[in-house]
């Protein structure tokens, strides 16, 4: 079973595995298959690896692409849980299809996404947050805005502290704290 996430330009594929571990089954996402250039099979083969621009591969895959390869699989969960903010795209994914699905505004699915979704930080300090250059998101969100009907500049305060601040970077958690009705 496969999932596709929309990057620069091009498609990236996954491929989704189930791992089971007691009675419970991990699943996990592999881009190392030949549909995949040689950069993003790369995706996925290490955690944390990489420089920054790898970092925001990964986690498009670990929450845009975790939340389709649940939907393939029809896994409908009631609660998603974000950790550390490395699946905080997941927030996003989940709004954009409950605007397609539900015919609503992105407030509206906003205020869906937070009553399902818990975040939790163990490590809240500066060297345990990942933080993106705003041209770094436009490069890879660029396309995605739209789809949520606001623009980019909205899309980006979300990650932000100081919404309105130019200079502030998108940082995960940040997205994570406002996509979440409750944080840990």
């Amino acid at each position: 079973l496969t999932i596709w996430v929309e990057y620069p330009g091009r498609n990236v594929v996954a491929q989704i595995w189930s791992i089971p571990i007691g009675r419970v089954k991990l699943y996990a996402l592999d881009t190392n298959i030949p549909a995949n250039s040689a950069t993003d099979r790369m995706i996925t083969t290490s955690v944390y690896g990489g420089d920054t621009e790898m970092r925001i591969r990964q986690e498009i895959m670990l929450g845009i692409g975790g939340t389709r390869a649940l939907a393939a699989m029809n896994i409908k969960p009631t609660l998603y849980h974000m950790n550390e903010g490395h699946t905080a795209f997941l927030a996003l994914e989940r709004a954009r299809v409950l605007m397609r699905e539900n015919n609503i505004s992105f407030d509206q699915a906003a205020e869906a996404v937070k009553t399902g979704t818990i975040f939790t930080v163990h490590t809240p300090v500066r060297a345990g947050v990942d933080e993106f250059s705003i041209e770094l998101m436009d490069k890879y969100f660029s396309n995605f805005a739209p789809q949520l009907g606001i623009d980019k500049r909205r899309l980006f305060s979300l990650g932000k502290i100081l919404a309105e601040d130019e200079g502030e970077g998108f940082k995960m958690p940040v997205l994570a704290m406002r996509m979440s009705n409750y944080n840990n």
